[in-house]
Parts: C-alpha cells; structure tokens; sequence
C-alpha cells in the first residue's frame, strides 16, 4: 500500500499529461511529414530556429508568449496549448476513474489501473488527430501501447504477464487475419496494419476478451457515427462522393471504445446480451 493524497496523484498526473501533450504535439505534426520524433530538437516551423525548453513548456510557454514565436513572432496555433490542457485534464481524470481511495491508501491496483487508464485516455488524441486525417496510426502510440501493456502486466493485481503476452499474440494476430479475409472479399484493403498494432497494444493491456470486445464494440461505434455521415455524403476530402467505408478509418473508434471498455467492460457486455436474448 502507498500513502499518497488523491490531490497530489490527480496534480502528478495532470502535470505528466501535459507533458505527454507536448510529445505528442510533436507526433501530430512531424509524422505525417515523415519527420523523426527525436532529430532535429523543437524548432519553429517557420524560420526553423530551434525553441528553447523554457519557450516550450507545457501550456505555460505558449501563454507567456502569448501566443507568438519568439524568434519571428509568428502567432502559434491554438492547438498546441489545448492538446497539452487536454492530454493533462485526461492524465488527472485516469486517477479518478481508477477510483484512487479518499483515505490515502493506494494499493497495486490502484497503480496498475491509472497507469492502464493514462495511457489509454491520452492514446485518443495522436490517434484521432492523425488517424482520420492522414489515415496513418503512429507508431509511438501503438507499438508503446504493446510495450505498456507488458510492462503493466509485472504490476501485481491486473492483467497478470501471461494473460497479456496472450492477449497481445491473439488480438493481433485475429484482426490480421480478420484484415486478410476482408480484403480478399471486398478486394480492397480493408484493414491497415496500424489498426492491427494498436489492438495488439489493447490485448497486452487488458488481454484477449477485452480487446475482441472493444473491436466489436469500435465497429458498432463507427457504424453509428459514418453511416449518416455518408449517407449525407458530408464527408470531408477531394473524393468525399467515392469514400468507401475500407478508407474510413478504424482507429480512432478503436481508441475511444478501447478506455470504455477497460473500465466498463462487464456492464456493456450485459446490457449487450440483454438485448440479445
């Protein structure tokens, strides 16, 4: 058991999720122009000079610039600021939701489950922003959730290494060859490699059940969203009339259903099969 205050785990985690926000500010803008994550340091995008860590801190750099480059005084995008507030309300919100107790005592669960949380609630954003864009799932965000998930799995009251190394060889491999099968029957892709990589990640996370469970449920969940969207062909793009639903991307469904699940997985599970049967 861990003593340590529910305020000061939230304001720990609000303070990593901004962070996490700042990186992935970087993976929204440099992946899909196949720039590298590392090399070179944060630098301007329009007179390329390199930004000073303390111009680049977390939210707060961006309002004590008030919202300009201080090496050509170029207005930033509001976006960087509000990705980094987001990723840091959902980094204090996976504390809350992993039910941290009011009387200080944390156990293993506790850890294990914001961690799982964190991760899953931050994936939404790189994800969702790059995703239903560029059509690409970076790999930072998938591969890493495989990484997580195995590491979680070391942490007494989850998942426990077996499970995950299972539900991470089952759910990547299933979806692969459900991708194949799709493929040769609509003769088209059907399914990109990054949506297989980022279930694989859910499966260490959570193991197989779980992951096969957010897969149906992300299916459900884009139908619901895609389909008036395409029947009021307000789709957005140059080819928004020939959009097919194997160009639709999958992954963001993927990782708002995956943090849903994860939490309240056995409840959906039963009001699902109430209806069934």
């Amino acid at each position: 058991m861990f003593i340590v205050p529910i305020w000061y785990a939230v304001s720990l985690f609000f303070v990593l999720g901004a962070c996490v926000g700042s990186f992935y500010n970087v993976v929204i803008y440099r992946m899909p122009r196949g720039l590298s994550l590392i090399k070179p340091p944060s630098f301007c995008p329009t007179c390329k000079k390199q930004i000073p860590i303390y111009h680049n801190l977390p939210i707060v750099g961006w309002l004590f610039l008030r919202g300009k480059s201080a090496c050509c005084r170029t207005r930033i995008s509001i976006q960087y600021p509000l990705v980094e507030l987001l990723c840091a309300v959902l980094g204090g919100l996976s504390v809350i939701l992993a039910e941290w107790p009011l009387d200080f005592m944390a156990s293993w669960t506790q850890i294990a489950d914001t961690i799982a949380l964190f991760w899953l609630l931050l994936a939404i954003v790189p994800v969702c922003a790059v995703d239903f864009k560029h059509h690409l799932i970076p790999d930072s965000i998938s591969v890493g959730g495989i990484v997580v998930g195995l590491l979680v799995s070391f942490i007494p009251g989850g998942v426990v290494p077996q499970e995950s190394l299972i539900g991470f060889l089952v759910a990547g491999v299933g979806l692969y060859g459900l991708g194949l099968l799709m493929t040769r029957l609509l003769k088209k892709e059907a399914m990109g490699f990054g949506d297989v990589k980022l279930l694989a990640g859910y499966g260490a996370l959570m193991g197989w059940f779980y992951a096969f469970e957010v897969l149906i449920f992300a299916a459900f969940l884009g139908l619901l969203v895609m389909l008036p969207l395409k029947f009021f062909k307000k789709i957005k793009g140059s080819e928004a009339e020939n959009t097919s639903f194997g160009e639709i991307p999958f992954g963001p469904f993927l990782s708002i259903m995956a943090p849903i699940v994860y939490l309240w997985g056995d409840e959906i599970l039963k009001v699902y099969l109430s209806f069934i049967y």
